[in-house]
């Protein structure tokens, strides 16, 4: 590992040169002059602080930053001719050439025009300094607050539907973070979630749903980096990219300006699809649907009396069947309300927030969510010459957490069962309302267990900026991330619980988890211009420190009922854990502009961690990267029409760290006290090594259009696999370094601003991409995971294998293949017994099964395809990655009326419905009803029960995950004057109202509650929580 000392070495070897170096005060190099002046908004004529001015002339280049009045100062500047370069986040950058400065001093105002184009904005994420976008060598995706007037209720899910090569699947009981990944997955075991930074702060991922902590409502840009070749900046935690999110602070604001913003945002939650169930059954009934016996006497349910062939076509006597979807779920209530402070007062400015939400979901009275935020950030600048800035987050919330059957115990409910009536026992719900008792009522079981979840965020950082020389700045950042999680499970003695109908003797459990950690780095930039050529170059040092500390306590059999206490608990266990990680690293960086046209950079970066093997300690990264911009050449022959052409090209390697224990020898402890071999450590564990080739184009027309293009391939090799291992060895298995998977992605990206007059605007995106990924190279013996993942070579990750259902007669074997005039295909396309002379048609349900070699066939039922062994063959059946997703955005603006729509799209991509199939077993699904079907076509539900087939997965219920949604809609209305002069008098300069929709309307084939499900590369509808809509309404006031 690179140690404290070495880097510390490196920094002040280069500090003291930097600090001691032989140059001259520009004051005794000749008459100096002066410039001064200041930098204004060119739409609204507000001054512009935080904005870095250059001064270049030859080898002399001065840097000078506005104030709050948007005021800055050059002095002791030498006479002569200068070319100037001014930049500021979500600006595009102002260069003016020809300044010549005299002995007086020289006034020069300057106005900037706001980054119309996200193209043009400038960027910080995978690069030293802040760059404008047109110059940086490699894609940056870009999303300001400007781009999210839809709040998202996960910080994540800002940039889904607007940045090209971002996948994300949103999970969905609220409070559950999100799963994302960016481009082609580089990790065949590990994870693929890119690293998140907020405001320095690098956010620690040691811990579920890390993402739920973090708040969208603060949110001023989100910038992404999305593979190795931009991401090598980061190193060994960054192959899968990097998310970089800043928040507000009060440097936007004119010098002695207090703003209050009062925002509150109330609606609620509902489904927007639903599951079809089942409204039909197959016992005796008479015309009016009561149940009869076979002899047409009223029976009741208890005696109901199946018919011969199960045909699932009997309705179900009026009043007496519920749709148990509307029973189970229930709108319920969003609210969201904030209070941000901004003030800016000339040296100093900041930024207060405090945000209140609470969401009820979409199940009764269950699964409440509520978070409580408060942000405070703070720049200060004492002096030109140095600044530093503050920015801490503290977030709480809890959950009520449901329980892991409660839609599996969903699904089994019978049609015909009243959910929400009262238990014998005088509990609000039913524990068991079907006589048959196929699984409890979810109900009961939400209502009678108490099952919390509480935690806590803090998160602060401390950056620092002096500029000793003007082409010397130093830079420090100390940051810190601490997350407090406990979970508390009671089930009191008495409550009836699976296996205990007349009552549970107790349960009990407790979970305390504490991760801290703390990130520093320092670094020293050296800027100098030489002739054209503006040379930069950067050194850093960094440390990382994690410790994550886990309790895990429980106990059943109670000594008394009522008492929620684990000493209650006359069983008991308890388990904890404790890892410590140590990062130490370092990285070189330098490049070169020449006039502009030409970029250069390049990188190397060196990490030492403790979850590296010991003889694997140092890993090196490395990034090279070069961009051309045309449009700068005399001979460019589209000036008037092209206002940026920009080639671009990046190389750059990154890695994935192995987790904690992967590199020593680990055991588990038995009941008894004794402890059995689990996994043989590796010394020479190493992180996987991603490699990636990015190349694009950039292109801005007449500064109204720009169009991106980008093309990446990465091949990530030294896969962290978990290898079986020979009895000999003494331990089952050992953590290696085997195997590669490889990925290419296609993106785009098109803004364009359509129409800019000064009444109405209008502003579109689009962005669209195509990711393919394999795995190369795997040394290990093929396995399934998951349910239906598979992993083995020449595999992509999100293949999905099960068994498959025969569709043509050549796919029997090769016994059956003989009497293949005694199979038909039927109407859903499998294929199936029907015997001599028949069709599937034929309605032969009853007849007996028959032997043809080694199979057995029922007459009309599925067949399962078999392999060589005559056991069921395990086939590929499908694949969860997309043909292709784009997104389309609108932002129109008339008046004082602003409207934003996003449009999502996937198409092509599969989901594996294993809800569906479950709800076959038991004839719960719509599937399942033949009323209203021709008699020659109806199937009974033995035949569904074939489909189900125990559960394996099959390729029946593999289905297609292609829709396009409306994923945001959001309507803003400022009040006129005439209005609002009631809250003027109470101090308010504006007021606006806000009708907002999230998830609004989904158009899809799939039979789910929603296409957006599992994971991005498991695809797996597994009896999760749905999807749902938000609709509400806001009021803002600003004073």
């Amino acid at each position: 590992m690179v140690s404290r000392s070495a880097v510390a070495r490196v920094l002040t070897a280069l500090l003291f040169g930097a600090l001691c170096g032989t140059t001259a005060p520009l004051s005794a190099q000749g008459a100096a002059g002066r410039v001064v002046g200041t930098v204004s908004d060119s739409a609204t004529g507000q001054p512009l602080q935080s904005v870095q001015l250059f001064l270049a002339r030859g080898t002399t280049r001065l840097e000078a930053r506005t104030n709050a009045d948007g005021r800055y100062t050059f002095v002791n500047v030498p006479a002569g001719s200068y070319g100037l370069e001014a930049i500021r986040l979500g600006y595009r950058r102002l260069v003016r050439s020809g300044i010549t400065v005299g002995t007086e001093q020289l006034t020069l105002d300057l106005t900037m025009n706001a980054a119309a184009l996200n193209l043009q904005a400038v960027v910080t994420t995978g690069v030293v300094d802040p760059t404008s976008g047109t110059r940086v060598p490699f894609s940056v995706g870009r999303v300001s607050a400007e781009d999210a007037p839809v709040p998202a209720t996960n910080a994540l899910e800002t940039i889904q539907g607007k940045i090209a090569g971002v996948s994300v699947v949103p999970t969905g009981q609220a409070g559950s973070g999100t799963n994302i990944q960016l481009r082609t997955p580089t990790s065949i075991s590990k994870s693929n979630s890119p690293l998140v930074v907020v405001d320095g702060v690098i956010q620690s991922a040691s811990f579920d749903a890390a993402s739920a902590d973090l708040q969208s409502m603060d949110i001023e840009s989100v910038e992404v980096v999305k593979g190795a070749a931009a991401a090598s900046l980061y190193g060994s935690r960054a192959s899968a990219g990097v998310i970089q999110i800043r928040t507000r602070r009060g440097n936007s604001l004119a010098e002695g300006t207090t703003k209050f913003t009062v925002r509150s945002e109330w609606g609620s939650n509902s489904l927007a699809r639903k599951v079809d169930w089942a409204q039909n059954h197959y016992y005796y009934s008479d015309a009016n649907g009561n149940y009869t016996n076979a002899a047409g006497q009223l029976v009741p349910r208890e005696q109901r009396v199946p018919l011969p062939v199960r045909f699932q076509d009997r309705p179900y006597a009026p009043g007496t069947a519920y749709d148990q979807v509307d029973r189970f779920f229930d709108p319920g209530n969003f609210m969201r309300n904030s209070l941000n402070i901004a003030q800016n007062g000339g040296k100093t400015n900041w930024f207060f927030a405090y945000v209140n939400q609470r969401e009820d979901g979409v199940v009764l009275n269950s699964g409440r969510y509520d978070q409580n935020d408060f942000r405070f950030n703070l720049d200060h600048r004492p002096r030109s010459d140095l600044q530093f800035g503050v920015s801490s987050y503290y977030s709480k919330s809890t959950r009520q957490n449901l329980y892991g059957d409660v839609f599996f115990d969903l699904i089994n409910q019978a049609p015909d069962v009243d959910l929400r009536q009262p238990d014998p026992d005088g509990t609000k719900y039913i524990f068991q309302p079907d006589f048959e008792g196929r699984e409890e009522n979810p109900l009961y079981v939400l209502s009678t267990e108490k099952n919390n979840r509480n935690r806590a965020r803090l998160q602060g950082s401390l950056e620092g900026r002096y500029t000793p020389r003007s082409w010397l700045t130093v830079d420090g950042n100390l940051s810190f991330d601490r997350s407090d999680r406990d979970n508390n499970f009671f089930l009191d003695q008495g409550v009836k619980t699976e296996g205990y109908a007349n009552g549970g003797p107790g349960a009990i459990s407790r979970f305390n988890g504490i991760t801290n950690a703390l990130n520093a780095s320092l670094s020293a930039n050296l800027l100098k211009k030489v002739g054209d050529f503006t040379l930069r170059s950067t050194v850093r040092g960094l440390m990382e420190r994690e410790t994550n500390n886990t309790v895990n306590a429980s106990g059943e059999i109670f000594a008394t009922p009522g008492v929620n206490a684990l000493n209650n608990a006359t069983v008991r266990f308890v388990s904890s854990n404790s890892e410590t990680i140590k990062t130490n690293s370092f990285f070189v960086s330098a490049a070169t502009d020449y006039r502009g046209k030409l970029i250069i950079d390049g990188l190397a970066r060196l990490d030492g961690s403790s979850l590296f093997g010991p003889e694997e300690q140092e890993n090196w990264y490395y990034r090279a990267s070069a961009a051309y911009r045309m449009s700068e050449e005399s001979w460019f022959p589209f000036k008037g029409f092209i206002s940026d052409f920009k080639i671009r090209a990046s190389q750059g390697t990154a890695g994935g760290r192995p987790d904690f224990s992967d590199q020593y020898e680990t055991y588990n402890f038995t009941e008894g006290g004794g402890l059995v071999k689990a996994n043989l450590g590796n010394r020479f564990l190493k992180p996987e090594y991603s490699k990636e080739t990015e190349f694009g184009f950039d292109a801005i027309f007449k500064n109204r259009y720009s169009l991106q293009i980008s093309r990446a391939r990465q091949k990530t090799t030294d896969q962290l696999l978990l290898v079986p291992l020979a009895g000999y060895f003494g331990y089952a298995n050992q953590w290696r370094n085997a195997g590669t998977v490889e990925g290419n992605s296609w993106e785009g990206t098109l803004e364009a601003q359509l129409v800019r007059k000064p009444n109405f605007t209008w502003r579109a995106g689009l962005v669209a991409d195509r990711n393919r990924n394999k795995i190369t190279d795997f040394n290990l013996p093929c396995f399934t995971t998951g349910t239906i993942g598979f992993r083995c070579g020449n595999e992509t990750l999100g293949n999905m294998y099960g068994f498959r259902f025969i569709k043509d007669a050549s796919e029997l074997p090769a016994a059956a293949q003989a009497r293949a005039n005694e199979f038909q295909v039927n109407d859903e396309g499998l294929l199936v017994y029907v015997g001599n002379g028949n069709s599937y048609t034929s309605g032969k349900w009853a007849s007996d099964a028959v032997t043809i070699g080694s199979g057995v066939y029922r007459w009309g039922q599925p067949i399962t395809a078999v392999d060589s062994t005559g056991s069921a063959a395990v086939k590929r059946m499908g694949d969860g990655n997309p043909d292709f997703r784009f997104g389309i955005s609108n932002t129109i603006g008339w008046r004082n009326l602003q409207v934003f729509m996003l449009w999502d799209a996937q198409v092509g991509g599969d989901v594996y419905n294993q809800t569906r199939q479950r709800m076959y077993q038991w004839g719960r699904h719509a599937d399942v009803d033949q009323a209203g079907k021709p008699e020659e076509l109806k199937k009974p539900t033995d035949y569904y029960v074939a489909l189900y087939a125990a559960n394996s997965p099959t390729d029946y219920f593999v289905e297609d995950a292609s829709y396009v949604k409306l994923r945001e809609l959001s309507l803003k209305y400022r009040l006129p004057s005439s209005f609002s002069g009631a809250l003027a008098r109470l101090g308010a300069s504006q007021a606006s109202l806000s009708l907002i929709g999230r998830n609004m309307l989904t158009f899809t084939k799939y039979k789910g509650y929603d296409p957006e499900v599992g994971s991005v590369l498991n695809r797996l509808d597994s009896f999760a929580y749905p999807r749902y809509r938000t609709v509400t309404g806001s009021v803002e006031i600003i004073f």
